[in-house]
């Protein structure tokens, strides 16, 4: 920052300036050059005509005074230049100190985890591919989209036997992005508290996991009224993290830049990643009141001073030096804050001015309105040029009681100019220069007549050189009187305006709808509490009492029991012994009661358990009475199959000798011949008359059954042989 850009940011400090007195000291062309590209760096605001310098600008302008730079990581680290905005660069230099201090174990807890939250297209996921490129890890394997994750995908799994049967990798890696936190199921959210503790090392099922990574976790707020459910951390959670509320950051054309510092981390060599130089917690009381003059004492228990030291630590890997390492840490919290409206006014002079020199508080150098200008001494045409004293940025609308100089005789003598604007007005309305004056003095009589109306014309083009404006439409000063009167019908006047709209807005952080009958009604609450007496302390230890009362049943029968004992004349040290008394006979009344009832209950339970076992036993009876007719019918078959499998025994013996008579028989058909001759001889003997028993057929059935037993004999001995 030179000379001249230096001087146009303390300029505008304080309020919202013209450009145009500063062309006395810079040419008018450098001048809007300078604005338009300081404004490009948002270290101006602007609005229509008029500057301000912005809380970047003010940055600046400390870091100009004290001489301390807080861009020291960008000449380490080349790609955080073109990170889009200094809250971005401020998340990533922080994440980088945390994983130093995580990876060299500089304490085993008190390791915060981050939180970047806005809407989309806020450039939260590109941070976490940033981070992931500058330190050599894949984003495709570091970027967890929590929605997609499930049970203790992101721990540990155990078999059925309990021994570990998968470990994520990632808790071994120094840095992850939980992306879109708020989509994690409840499992997995609980999961979340082990990489969420601050701690190295956790217990886990009687074990104990070491957490290694640095988390970053991205999310789109919930519509809710506190910090806590917007983006679902408990306050001991929020008090661990460092957040950063993107939605409050004025975003560049990220379609434009967004990819340049992603392709400068990929083509630059990985940052390096040293022991830290210094431990930071030797100056831990530094820490405290540097801490506690950048927050307010309403948001101290929103961060955690051993994290602020923590992260100092782990800057010294870059910058050795304490002090200044403690105030680049201090200046990039400072810049979050920001985002969460947790600063107090002036908070870059502090972390300017710090230094670690025991009894030496956080200096506060003067406004950068009242800094010193010598760097200026080489501007033209001035050698030293003191900056103005800022205007006020209010005007006044009340119209003044203009007092005209009264000469007898007024001076006639008109200069060029005038002459030439009297010359244009008469060719404009067609008249000679006296037509034009006649009509100029005219109309000026004409409104004469009326009541303040020079006098309010007057006013008017006041107001509008006031304005730099070229004219005042008449409706707008009607509207501005109009308000002025209406004000003044209750007392009031502009300037009553601002503390209005602040009552406003309070209103408006009630909750629910309200109207004016519903405020006018809180308002007049507010003002019987004030005549009572009762003081804010007072008013919310009543609430939290009868809030207790209510939960535990007791809010009307309280002050029943106040009076009741009041008019037995049980007061003070009585009313105690009383209540003590009433408690423990109620106390063995609700027993006995109690008891009674478990009693008449367990009876009535006994009756169905003798219910039920009469109806089982009587089952039980019909079942071992089936169980014999079953047993008795299987004895019967197992009879019936003995006998069955005796026929069968014998049966296949006979189809055995048939088998083998059929296979000899249609083997050895010569073999039974003479048999079956024998037995046509004795057929023809009883067709000629003979018998059997007579001489002759007693001859032929002698011969047949020798033959017969001849033919059994050979074929019982065969058959048999091969069966």
């Amino acid at each position: 920052m030179d000379a001249r850009d230096r001087f146009i940011l303390e300029s505008c400090v304080g309020g919202f300036r013209p450009l145009k007195p500063l062309t006395k000291q810079i040419p008018s062309g450098s001048l809007y050059r300078r604005a338009k590209r300081l404004v490009a760096l948002g270290w101006l605001r602007r609005e229509n005509d008029l500057y301000q310098t912005s809380e970047a600008g003010l940055r600046q302008l400390a870091e100009a005074q004290a001489g301390r730079r807080f861009d020291v990581l960008e000449k380490i680290y080349p790609a955080l230049a073109l990170v889009p905005t200094p809250v971005h660069r401020a998340l990533a230099e922080l994440i980088f100190a945390a994983v130093v201090a995580r990876q060299h174990e500089t304490r085993s807890d008190r390791h915060p985890f981050f939180v970047a939250y806005g809407g989309t297209l806020h450039w939260k996921t590109s941070l976490g591919i940033f981070v992931c490129q500058a330190l050599r890890l894949d984003p495709a394997l570091h970027i967890v989209d929590c929605g997609a994750e499930t049970g203790k995908s992101l721990t540990v799994r155990r078999s059925g036997s309990g021994e570990p049967a998968f470990k994520r990798e990632l808790l071994d890696a120094p840095f992850v992005v939980l992306d879109e936190f708020l989509t994690a199921d409840t499992a997995v959210r609980a999961t979340l508290g082990i990489v969420l503790s601050g701690r190295l090392v956790m217990p886990f099922e009687n074990e104990q996991l070491r957490v290694c990574p640095v988390p970053l976790l991205t999310l789109n707020p919930r519509e809710k009224p506190t910090l806590e459910q917007q983006i679902g951390l408990s306050p001991p959670q929020i008090r661990r993290a460092v957040l950063a509320n993107l939605d409050a950051v004025v975003m560049p054309d990220l379609a434009v830049i967004g990819q340049n510092a992603l392709d400068a981390a990929s083509a630059d060599a990985p940052l390096q990643l040293a022991a830290p130089a210094v431990d930071c917690r030797a100056f831990h009381e530094r820490i405290v009141e540097l801490t506690r003059a950048i927050v307010p004492a309403e948001a101290h228990n929103r961060i955690d001073v051993e994290i602020v030291a923590n992260l100092a630590t782990g800057m010294t890997a870059f910058i050795p030096d304490p002090s200044d390492a403690i105030a680049q840490v201090a200046y990039n919290l400072g810049i979050l804050a920001e985002t969460m409206r947790w600063t107090r006014p002036g908070w870059i002079e502090a972390v300017a001015g710090f230094s670690v020199t025991a009894g030496k508080k956080p200096a506060r150098p003067e406004s950068p309105s009242a800094m010193p200008t010598s760097a200026l001494a080489t501007m033209e045409p001035d050698t030293r040029i003191v900056p103005k004293t800022p205007q006020q940025k209010t005007f006044s609308l009340a119209v003044p009681d203009l007092v005209r100089e009264k000469r007898f005789v007024p001076n006639v003598e008109l200069t060029d100019a005038t002459l030439v604007r009297l010359v244009w007005f008469a060719h404009e309305t067609g008249q000679d220069a006296d037509g034009a004056i006649n009509l100029l003095f005219d109309f000026y009589m004409h409104w004469r007549g009326e009541d303040k109306t020079i006098e309010t014309i007057e006013g008017a083009l006041a107001l509008a050189q006031e304005l730099d404006l070229a004219k005042v439409e008449a409706q707008t000063l009607h509207d501005y009187l109009a308000d002025r009167k209406a004000l003044a019908e209750h007392n009031c006047s502009f300037s009553d305006l601002p503390e209005a709209l602040r009552v406003l807005e309070l209103l408006a952080e009630l909750p629910g709808e309200w109207d004016w009958a519903r405020a006018t009604a809180a308002m007049n609450a507010v003002a019987e509490v004030m005549r009572q007496g009762v003081t804010v302390d007072e008013i919310g230890q009543f609430i939290a009492r009868h809030r207790r009362l209510e939960a535990l049943g007791f809010n009307e029968t309280a002050e029943t029991l106040a009076v009741a004992l009041s008019e037995a004349g049980a007061v003070g040290d009585q009313r105690y012994a009383v209540l003590c008394h009433l408690v423990e006979e109620a106390k063995a009344v609700v027993d006995r009661a109690e008891i009674e009832a478990t009693s008449r209950k367990l009876r009535a339970d006994v009756a169905k358990l003798e219910a039920t076992k009469a109806q089982l036993e009587r089952t039980l009876a019909a079942c071992e009475q089936r169980r014999e007719a079953l047993r008795n019918e299987i004895y019967a078959a197992q009879g019936q199959l003995a006998e069955i499998e005796a026929e069968r025994f014998v049966k296949a013996g006979d189809l055995a000798v048939l088998g083998a008579l059929r296979a000899f028989l249609l083997r050895k058909t010569a073999t039974a011949e003479p048999f079956f001759e024998e037995l046509r001889r004795l057929d023809r003997w009883r067709k000629m008359g003979g018998a059997p028993d007579d001489v002759v057929g007693d001859v032929h059935v002698k011969q047949l059954a020798e033959k017969l037993y001849t033919f059994l004999q050979q074929l019982i001995q065969e058959g048999g042989g091969k069966s």
